[in-house]
């Protein structure tokens, strides 16, 4: 009897100490963050009146790749975006979330205004040479965010353009404006817009 206590003791020791795991570790593990700053941007202008400082005039005709800051207007006769280029360290498979931060706008905001991304068709451009003739055409609205008067954008989700990178990472991203305008710094200026990215 004394033998078969001992035996049950012994059971029930070893079952109490079995270690026990955590489900999702592996995961949770597995998750990393980047922040990467954009590798090229250029004002892109499609506008109906005259530019005196394009060639010919034509708005359409103009670089604007290395100005100080970026502009976006929508609405009279002037539909102006920023276009800006990535090469994200990752896959865009592999991206769970990714996040652009713009620098401060030039000027506060007078009103309330709804900023636009949209996904590029191609980041196959160059800042010295890309115009509205030649950009890649914007594609499907990634997302938008009203930004009240007097205050600048914060993180901005823009997942599904980044999911959209080719296989080097590099892809490209319109920002925009439901109405209204907006200027904030270029690349150019030293203070790209930067990426901040989660993956898988």
């Amino acid at each position: 009897m004394r033998l078969i206590l001992q035996f049950v003791a012994i059971v029930v020791t070893v079952v109490v100490l079995a270690p026990t795991f955590v489900v999702g570790d592996d995961a949770v593990a597995s998750s990393h963050q980047y922040e990467t700053p954009a590798t090229k941007d250029s004002t892109i202008m499609r506008s109906t009146v005259s530019c005196p400082n394009c060639p010919n005039f034509n708005c359409y005709e103009c670089t604007l790749g290395h100005n100080d800051t970026l502009l976006v207007n929508t609405g009279g006769l002037a539909f102006i975006q920023a276009l800006i280029g990535f090469k994200m360290p990752v896959k865009g498979s592999s991206v769970a979330s990714c996040y652009i931060q713009i620098p401060a706008f030039t000027t506060p905001l007078q009103s309330a205004i709804t900023v636009q991304a949209f996904t590029a068709s191609s980041s196959d451009w160059n800042e010295d040479t890309v115009t509205a003739d030649n950009a890649p055409t914007a594609g499907s609205l990634v997302n938008e965010m009203q930004v009240p008067a007097f205050n600048n954008l914060g993180p901005f989700d823009i997942t599904a353009a980044c999911k959209t990178a080719d296989k080097n990472g590099k892809f490209s991203v319109y920002l925009g404006a439901q109405f209204g305008r907006y200027e904030f710094w270029s690349k150019d200026s030293g203070n790209p817009s930067i990426l901040h990215i989660t993956t898988n």
